[in-house]
């Protein structure tokens, strides 16, 4: 067994109690556009943080990639200046304010967004409001190596490379604790993606 920086250690908590360890089962995908088109393709979808806000790129943003293979593409955003301006890519629904969420999906997707929303239990909470049979909630890894790599600290300072609009990091348990804690959702899998750079969790409601 190795440590997140590739040691070997042994598999030994004895010095932690029970209550301290927490083991979270998970799956890998390389591709993360390839794992979301496995649910979403010819589906009806709602997509969470369409608008990439503030660095909005037409041969990279998902909303755009994802209309391509959905049957119906609803977007969610809180960006209503970024939705006028994706209008001109995808025509069609978008939504700012859940309570205008009505209808029923297959899929709601909410990629790398919960990590920018400023009360994540309310977030959580209007999440499980939305009529969808299954959701995909990811948020970037805070143990991926590459994330662990690329971060350093001196006797008085911290480099950190991170979003700047970015409110905290998740960990695999971390997120899938918070969306069973705050949600009416079960996480039934953990995958990590991108070479463990982002967790899914996907779940449905209980």
């Amino acid at each position: 067994m190795k440590n997140l920086f590739g040691k070997k250690i042994k598999k030994n908590y004895e010095q932690f109690s029970n209550y301290w360890v927490q083991k979270v089962v998970h799956k890998r995908k390389k591709n993360r556009f390839a794992f979301f088109e496995e649910y979403c393709r010819d589906k009806k979808v709602i997509h969470f943080g369409c608008t990439d806000w503030p660095i909005f790129d037409p041969n990279e943003n998902l909303h755009i990639k994802l209309n391509e293979i959905t049957n119906i593409l609803h977007g969610f955003d809180i960006d209503k200046e970024g939705i006028e301006n994706l209008k001109k890519y995808v025509s069609q629904d978008y939504f700012s304010d859940f309570k205008d969420v009505n209808e029923n999906y297959d899929v709601c997707l909410i990629p790398e967004t919960i990590e920018h929303v400023d009360n994540v239990r309310t977030f959580l909470e209007n999440v499980s409001k939305i009529k969808s049979k299954i959701f995909l909630i990811t948020a970037p890894n805070c143990f991926s190596k590459e994330h662990l790599r690329r971060n350093f600290y001196g006797e008085d300072y911290f480099i950190e490379v991170v979003h700047p609009d970015h409110n905290c990091w998740y960990s695999p348990y971390t997120l899938k604790n918070q969306i069973e804690k705050y949600s009416e959702l079960k996480v039934i899998d953990v995958i990590l993606l991108e070479d463990d750079k982002m967790i899914c969790c996907v779940a449905e409601k209980v």
